[in-house]
Protein backbone atom coordinates (compact mmCIF):
# COMPACT_ATOMS: atom_id res chain seq x y z
CA UNK A 1 0.00 0.00 0.00
CA UNK A 2 1.77 3.18 -0.72
CA UNK A 3 1.20 6.51 1.16
CA UNK A 4 -0.53 9.96 -0.09
CA UNK A 5 1.81 12.81 -0.78
CA UNK A 6 0.77 15.29 1.70
CA UNK A 7 -0.39 18.70 0.59
CA UNK A 8 0.26 22.34 2.21
CA UNK A 9 -1.35 25.21 2.39
CA UNK A 10 -0.53 29.09 3.16
CA UNK A 11 -3.13 31.37 2.98
CA UNK A 12 -3.05 35.53 3.28
CA UNK A 13 -6.22 37.29 3.55
CA UNK A 14 -6.80 41.32 3.79
CA UNK A 15 -9.58 42.71 5.06
CA UNK A 16 -11.29 45.07 3.63
CA UNK A 17 -9.55 48.28 1.41
CA UNK A 18 -10.73 51.53 3.52
CA UNK A 19 -12.94 54.03 2.53
CA UNK A 20 -11.54 57.53 3.16
CA UNK A 21 -11.68 58.79 6.63
CA UNK A 22 -11.87 55.19 7.91
CA UNK A 23 -9.37 52.41 8.66
CA UNK A 24 -11.52 49.84 7.34
CA UNK A 25 -14.65 49.16 5.80
CA UNK A 26 -17.14 47.47 7.18
CA UNK A 27 -19.75 47.41 4.51
CA UNK A 28 -20.24 43.75 3.13
CA UNK A 29 -19.94 44.62 0.14
CA UNK A 30 -16.65 45.80 0.75
CA UNK A 31 -13.46 44.28 -1.45
CA UNK A 32 -10.50 42.61 0.04
CA UNK A 33 -7.86 39.91 -1.22
CA UNK A 34 -6.86 36.42 -0.68
CA UNK A 35 -3.75 34.84 -2.22
CA UNK A 36 -3.27 30.83 -1.69
CA UNK A 37 -0.22 28.85 -2.03
CA UNK A 38 0.10 24.97 -2.39
CA UNK A 39 3.02 22.25 -2.20
CA UNK A 40 3.97 18.90 -1.00
CA UNK A 41 6.85 20.50 -0.04
CA UNK A 42 6.55 22.59 3.22
CA UNK A 43 10.08 24.76 2.63
CA UNK A 44 9.09 24.79 -1.03
CA UNK A 45 5.85 26.59 -0.02
CA UNK A 46 7.57 28.79 2.57
CA UNK A 47 9.31 29.80 -0.37
CA UNK A 48 6.78 30.54 -2.70
CA UNK A 49 4.94 32.43 -0.45
CA UNK A 50 7.45 34.20 0.78
CA UNK A 51 9.00 35.36 -2.78
CA UNK A 52 5.19 36.28 -3.50
CA UNK A 53 4.48 38.50 -0.57
CA UNK A 54 7.69 40.39 -1.25
CA UNK A 55 6.54 41.00 -4.08
CA UNK A 56 3.16 41.72 -4.04
CA UNK A 57 3.84 43.97 -0.31
CA UNK A 58 7.46 45.73 -0.73
CA UNK A 59 6.54 48.31 1.91
CA UNK A 60 6.40 45.68 4.75
CA UNK A 61 9.25 43.62 4.21
CA UNK A 62 11.87 46.23 3.57
CA UNK A 63 12.37 45.29 -0.20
Amino acid sequence: MRASASVFTARVETGAFPRPGTSRSRRPDALGTAHQWTANDPAALAELAARDLRMLLPRLTGQ
